[in-house]
């Protein structure tokens, strides 16, 4: 054999060797961690090793809505969403690899912006199906160079395993967010269960005490729900807690923590949060309910008029507070509430 064609095909396997090891390496590494963040810093840092991809996506369909990932530079950014671009939505529904060349990228539908950049070459897309179900789609692009036999073998090999590990991360965490909800949630409103609101309020008001800042909690009841249950029903009265509770949960602001105290009383504890923001916030509840009648079953004239009554309680951050003696205030303000004709804020 020619010496020049031995040491030409002596490299080609040394650089295949080496792309091996790289990607073999790279398995093992995202096999160590649950971290779906980590992992994606990882591929888009190391992916350049075995396969010339220069930016990649990757579409993992969850529960509700989609994992995008994004890497380009090295970096890697997820974002979670509802609704796909046009992009990933016909790949999806397609189903099938598909190579897009040049003359391509600019037709429709158009690649995300960081797969259609200065000198891409071409874009393997590639659905991975099981069970006629697609789990994952990739899109990886090629700069200078188009992808060759082996590229196109090792992004197949790799997103195969990634799009699995990812969906098996993703299942794990469903299945323990739905334990946790099981253990902390009300069954019938989707809010904190009365065991969960209680922690959640103590440790609240251990971190205002620590930080000297003021803590506000509302507790709120629906006025005559016992008459509601009487003459509607009691189908009526869960969906007149199911709708006080999705308005509620709508209105409430970032940080806000809010949980069902009782049968139809609800617990809202909010901080930081003086005295005058914690009436602001009640009033706000307040009005929400009452300005806008519930539908009960399916005949749209067939609504009631619900309201609330609540009282307030704060603590200053300065003093320490026992979150009975909190919540007793909050009580006691709620019936001052109820005894002056209900649908009305008291500030205990």
């Amino acid at each position: 054999m020619d010496n020049g064609l031995t040491s030409s095909w002596q490299e080609r396997t040394a650089q295949q060797l080496v792309r091996y090891e790289a990607i073999f390496k790279l398995l093992d590494e995202i096999q160590q961690t649950e971290h779906i963040e980590q992992i994606a810093r990882r591929i888009a840092q190391h992916w350049k090793y075995f396969a010339n991809v220069t930016c990649w996506r990757l579409v993992l369909p969850k529960e509700e809505g989609f994992l995008v990932i994004d890497g380009y530079r090295g970096e890697a950014q997820l974002a979670s969403v509802l609704t796909l671009d046009a992009w990933d939505a016909w790949h999806l529904s397609q189903q099938k690899p598909r190579l897009v060349r040049p003359a391509e990228l600019f037709a429709p539908p158009s690649p995300p912006e960081h797969l259609a950049g200065t000198a891409i070459t071409e874009i393997q897309v590639q659905p991975f199906v099981r069970l006629g179900h697609c789990t994952g789609l990739l899109s990886t692009a090629a700069r200078h160079e188009p992808f060759n036999e082996l590229d196109i073998k090792f992004i197949r090999l790799f997103g195969s395993h990634l799009v699995d590990r990812l969906s098996s991360i993703e299942l794990r965490r469903q299945a323990m967010q739905a334990l946790v909800d099981k253990a902390t949630r009300d069954a019938l409103t989707g809010l904190l269960n009365r065991g969960a609101i209680i922690e959640q309020l103590d440790r609240q008001l251990a971190q205002t005490i620590s930080c000297g800042t003021p803590l506000g909690i509302i507790l709120a009841d629906i006025d005559f729900f016992k008459v509601i249950n009487d003459n509607h029903g009691h189908l009526a009265g869960d969906e007149v807690l199911r709708e006080v509770s999705r308005r509620l949960r709508a209105h409430a602001f970032s940080g806000d923590s809010l949980g069902r105290y009782g049968g139809e009383e609800f617990l809202f504890v909010i901080a930081p949060c003086g005295a005058e923001e914690v009436e602001k916030a009640a009033e706000r509840f307040r009005r929400i309910v009452a300005n806008t009648p519930i539908q009960i079953g399916p005949d749209p004239h067939q609504a009631l008029t619900v309201t609330l009554s609540l009282g307030t309680a704060t603590t200053s951050g300065h003093e320490c507070h026992r979150l009975e003696e909190l919540i007793k205030r909050a009580d006691d303000a709620l019936y001052l509430s109820k005894g002056a004709g209900r649908n009305r804020v008291t500030i205990g």
